[in-house]
């Protein structure tokens, strides 16, 4: 499966830091889940897709949103340390440095607009701007169409692992540094 491009013609997308904006594009994104009948974990029930709710696992300023044209289209949570997520079954005891990817999502009226690759991009100059060269996800890993979409983008299955309410699947993508190949 391949990511379609961001149409050229009257689309301007910016990516910034704003924490509410973001928590509209989760929101609305955890109300499709339900609406759709995907089950959603406690981490993407509407109810929980709030700021006092994801404040406790996330800073202000790690919440991102894209913006289409002005409108919030897709939103993540980029963190450089584990907490929300524990990796000891890749990091076997010795963690490595990571920018980690949570709440990755887009607003279903932004669909098939390449979205997830422009927020890991994204991510990745985040993540090189402090020398960081390796990103992780994590998703539940009954979610095959969404790994798919971690396997397009560039991310390797490292670990999957039964945790009490689901199995983990953990994905990672090395940043390759553009600069030194010129």
């Amino acid at each position: 499966m391949e990511g379609k491009k961001l149409p050229k013609v009257g689309i301007h997308t910016i990516i910034v830091q704003d924490t509410e904006k973001a928590i509209h594009v989760m929101h609305n994104s955890g109300k499709w889940l339900l609406e759709t009948g995907k089950n959603p974990s406690k981490w993407w029930q509407p109810q929980n897709l709030n700021r006092k709710f994801l404040l406790q696992y996330a800073k202000p300023q790690e919440f991102f949103v894209a913006l289409v044209d002005g409108k919030p289209a897709a939103a993540a949570v980029l963190q450089y340390d584990q907490s929300a997520q524990d990796w000891q079954c890749v990091d076997k005891g010795k963690p490595e440095s990571a920018l980690y990817i949570h709440w990755l999502c887009v607003d279903r009226q932004f669909a098939g607009m390449g979205l997830p690759k422009l927020m890991v991009d994204f991510a990745e100059s985040h993540a090189q701007k402090k020398n960081i060269r390796l990103l992780r996800v994590d998703t539940n890993a009954d979610e095959t169409k969404l790994r798919e979409i971690y396997v397009d983008l560039g991310f390797r299955l490292m670990a999957v692992e039964q945790e009490d309410y689901r199995k983990t699947a953990f994905y990672q993508k090395r940043i390759i540094n553009h600069s030194n190949n010129l």
